[in-house]
C-alpha cells in the first residue's frame, strides 16, 4: 500500500474510533457526522469521504466487533485451553459479553435496526452478511467433531448462533450489577447445550434430528448465511 493510501487507511480508523467514543459518551441519536468530523479535525466533506453515513459506521463497528471477538476468543484459548463442548461455548459466550459491556446503551439505540428486515442494519441483511457468516462459523466450529451428519452439525451451530442472539437481547434489557443475570444465563445455556447435544448422535434421537432438519431445510435456515 502507498504512504497515500496507509495515510487514508489511519484517518478512517481514527474517525471509527472518534465515532464510537461519541456514540458511547452521548448516544448514537445525538451524535452527528458533523461532531464527529470536528472531533477528528476534518471538514464534514472529508468525514463522509470515510463513511458515507453513521449507518455506514455502524457496519463498521459489526465487523470491528467480530474481528475482536475472534481475536479475544483465540487469546483466552491459548491462555486458558479447554477443549470440552461446554467449554468452548462459555468461552464464546463469555468473550463476547465482555466486549459487549460498555455498549449497552449503543446497542439499545441500535436495536431497532438490528431487528428491521428491511433494515441495512438488519442482523439478517445483505449488508451484514459477511459478518453474520463469521460469526455463525465460529459457532459451527463448536460441532465439527460431534458424530452426527454434516448437515445436522451445521444446524446445530446456527440454531446456537441464534441462542446467542437471545442473550444479546436479554443483555440489552439487563439492569442488574455487571450484567450478572446475562452472565448466569449464558453459564447455564453452555451446561444445557453439552448435556444435551451429545443424545442426538443415538439412533433414539434419529426421528427428532429428522424433522428438525426437514424443518430448517423448509425453512431456509440452512441455506447459504442462514438468510431468510
Amino acid at each position: 500500500m502507498s504512504e497515500r493510501g496507509k495515510k487514508s487507511e489511519r484517518t478512517r480508523a481514527k474517525v471509527f474510533q472518534t465515532a464510537l467514543g461519541l456514540f458511547r459518551e452521548r448516544g448514537f441519536e445525538q451524535t452527528t457526522m458533523r461532531e464527529i468530523a470536528k472531533g477528528v479535525g476534518l471538514s464534514l466533506g472529508a468525514a463522509y469521504h470515510h463513511f458515507a453515513s453513521k449507518d455506514a459506521l455502524v457496519l463498521e463497528y459489526y465487523r470491528w466487533m467480530q474481528s475482536e471477538h475472534e481475536a479475544r476468543v483465540e487469546r483466552s484459548a491459548a491462555e486458558e485451553p479447554d477443549e470440552s463442548l461446554r467449554g468452548r461455548l462459555a468461552r464464546l459466550l463469555e468473550t463476547k459479553l465482555e466486549l459487549l459491556s460498555e455498549d449497552q446503551r449503543l446497542l439499545s439505540a441500535l436495536f431497532r435496526g438490528l431487528v428491521d428486515p428491511e433494515g441495512p442494519l438488519s442482523v439478517f441483511g445483505e449488508e451484514t452478511q459477511a459478518i453474520r457468516e463469521r460469526s455463525q462459523a465460529q459457532f459451527e466450529e463448536l460441532f465439527a467433531e460431534l458424530e452426527v451428519e454434516p448437515e445436522l452439525r451445521t444446524l446445530l451451530g446456527r440454531a446456537t448462533w441464534g441462542a446467542h442472539l437471545g442473550l444479546f437481547l436479554f443483555f440489552v434489557h439487563d439492569r442488574s450489577d455487571d450484567h450478572a443475570r446475562t452472565r448466569r444465563l449464558a453459564d447455564e445455556l453452555a451446561t444445557l447445550t453439552a448435556t444435551l447435544v451429545p443424545f442426538l448422535g443415538h439412533p433414539f434421537a434419529q426421528p427428532l434430528t429428522s424433522r428438525a432438519l426437514g424443518l430448517a431445510r423448509e425453512l431456509g435456515l440452512l441455506e447459504q448465511g442462514g438468510s431468510q
